[in-house]
């Protein structure tokens, strides 16, 4: 169940969590609506929600404790993100190539990178810290997978919800292990283009 903000003492108003939630959806309704106008408009239109989310969102509220977001140090993260990249890609890698041509990925690909990293810093970064700060990590993991899958649902269909609650929670979990956004973005990254040369 989602949590209804309430003002705690002092006036500050809880449920951060359920508001980040819902513009997340909410951007991702509005790509879906605007679809029809095409691709180019839509994502547009979606990458500026969450980036306001990522802005808007970054400035007020606190991060999580310093000892909880640092665990890992860099290197070790971009291996684990490198890591879990080769994983999600490895399983369409076996088929045959897509057969799209380079020059076009190369616009297409800097398009879906910059995504990408929105939706994980919006939805493990942002969203995450506020659901593991109102309902503890493991929840907060199932909520990230639960929108990560919802907001992919108008563009890959109800039968990819399965995969991609399967790859949020190994998004969330990574996140969550290594106290980073980047290793998560690094592999969300790794999977889209790798899904241009092979899905």
């Amino acid at each position: 169940m989602i949590a209804l903000p309430v003002r705690q003492a002092g006036g500050r108003l809880r449920g951060s969590a359920a508001r980040v939630t819902a513009v997340i959806l909410g951007a991702a309704l509005l790509r879906a609506t605007l679809a029809p106008l095409g691709d180019g408009i839509s994502t547009l239109a979606f990458g500026g929600c969450l980036l306001a989310v990522a802005l808007q969102d970054g400035r007020r509220q606190p991060r999580l404790a310093q000892s909880t977001a640092r665990r890992w140090g860099r290197g070790a993260s971009l291996v684990a993100g490198l890591c879990l990249g080769l994983v999600l890609v490895a399983p369409i890698m076996g088929g045959a190539a897509s057969g799209r041509s380079i020059q076009a990925f190369w616009a297409w690909g800097t398009i879906a990178a910059v995504v990408a990293t929105l939706e994980e810093i919006t939805i493990r970064g942002r969203l995450q810290e506020h659901w593991t700060r109102e309902v503890g990590p493991v929840t907060a993991i199932v909520i990230g997978a639960a929108v990560f899958a919802a907001i992919h649902l108008p563009r890959y269909g109800i039968t990819a919800m399965p995969l991609d609650f399967a790859v949020g929670i190994a998004l969330g979990g990574l996140r969550a292990v290594t106290g980073r956004v980047m290793p998560g973005a690094i592999a969300h990254v790794m999977a889209d283009w790798g899904a241009w040369f092979w899905a």
